[in-house]
């Protein structure tokens, strides 16, 4: 009889968490309303809503009294409101109001987590909280600045978050994934190294990429040649474990409209070790109007769907038959920078 065949591991390869103090997008701010809101991360639920103030609040969604998502329950001023106990919290968690008694139960509160919103989306830390203040969320200007026509979607991806940002970090996928999207610089011969520049916790690169015509789309909503060739640059920034930027610049001439600039912003989330929630957002400074953006959605729609549909693929085989020996090449320098650093935050924090 065949043996059988023991999963292929390596030391050091293997994903085995995810940061808990950092910064995640729970939600798009147009998701949050004065009802409850409710999500999971890191592994454990959380209730979203907004009180009189139009502040967002994050609580863990259980009732300190039975276990019952706060989620089902409904927003009374600046207090949810259980749906099984009828217990009220108000936004640190505390329990101010119990329907049969007037005495408040000694530990009746529930977790209460620090909340930042800002250009269109709510930043929850679940980790240590006292660290919070420290580490802000990354700014992300562009995507409220009116002198950038921003859109985008969202969905939960069947893989670990590091399987997102190490695909972040290497475009040069893009040309085998989906050639429709890809600029055709990303077809040339060699590929420009990256210039890459490291921080304790972030990664930052750009390339310079030969001069090379526009995608066909893209020269189709602007107007611009679609055969003349025009420098590009490409820029990437790994800001933090829950958000990563992107931005490719296309040097057209002043006289032909200038600068056409895309900027791609991933905001991510761990569900659990084996979901990641993917928001994604492209922003450009060129063709304002309503009907590019509704020519250029579907594009980049069915590019991300087939990333997702890779990512998970490569989740399947992993949990299928365990992480094997991998070979790198010059481009994949940065994804293997992030991987070093989620790996180290994940080891000091001891998880």
């Amino acid at each position: 009889m065949k043996a059988a065949t023991k999963p292929l591991q390596r030391l050091g390869v293997t994903a085995t968490g995810y940061p808990r103090n950092a910064w995640y997008a729970l939600a798009a701010s147009d998701e949050v309303k004065d009802v409850p809101f409710g999500t999971r991360a890191l592994e454990r639920p959380v209730v979203l809503f907004r009180v009189s103030d139009g502040s967002v609040v994050a609580l863990a969604d259980r009732d300190a009294h039975r276990p019952y998502p706060l989620s089902l329950g409904r927003v009374h001023g600046d207090t949810i409101v259980s749906g099984y106990s009828g217990f009220a919290y108000d936004r640190d968690g505390h329990c101010v109001r119990v329907p049969t008694q007037t005495q408040i139960p000694y530990g009746a509160q529930v977790p209460s987590y620090p909340v930042r919103e800002h250009d269109g989306l709510v930043w929850v830390w679940l980790g240590e909280p006292s660290l919070a203040d420290r580490r802000p969320p990354e700014p992300t200007p562009w995507l409220s600045d009116p002198a950038w026509t921003t859109f985008g979607g969202q969905w939960e991806t069947a893989a670990h978050i590091e399987l997102l940002l190490e695909n972040f970090a290497d475009i040069t996928h893009v040309a085998v994934v989906d050639p429709v999207i890809s600029p055709p610089a990303l077809a040339a011969a060699v590929t420009p190294a990256l210039e890459v520049q490291l921080t304790e916790t972030t990664v930052s690169f750009r390339r310079d990429w030969p001069p090379a015509p526009m995608p066909a789309w893209q020269a189709e909503v602007t107007g611009a040649s679609p055969t003349t060739p025009y420098p590009q640059r490409e820029e990437g920034a790994f800001l933090s474990p829950g958000l990563w930027a992107d931005r490719w610049d296309c040097h057209v001439p002043e006289s032909d409209g200038g600068t056409q600039t895309f900027l791609f912003t991933h905001a991510i989330t761990p569900v659990d070790a084996g979901t990641t929630r993917h928001i994604w957002r492209v922003s450009r400074n060129f063709a304002a109007g309503q009907a590019a953006t509704e020519a250029m959605r579907p594009i980049f729609e069915g590019y991300y769907r087939r990333v997702q549909e890779i990512l998970q693929t490569v989740q399947h085989v992993i949990d299928t038959d365990g992480y094997g020996d991998e070979v790198s090449v010059a481009a994949d320098v940065a994804a293997l920078q992030v991987r070093k650093i989620m790996r180290r935050l994940v080891a000091d924090e001891g998880l």
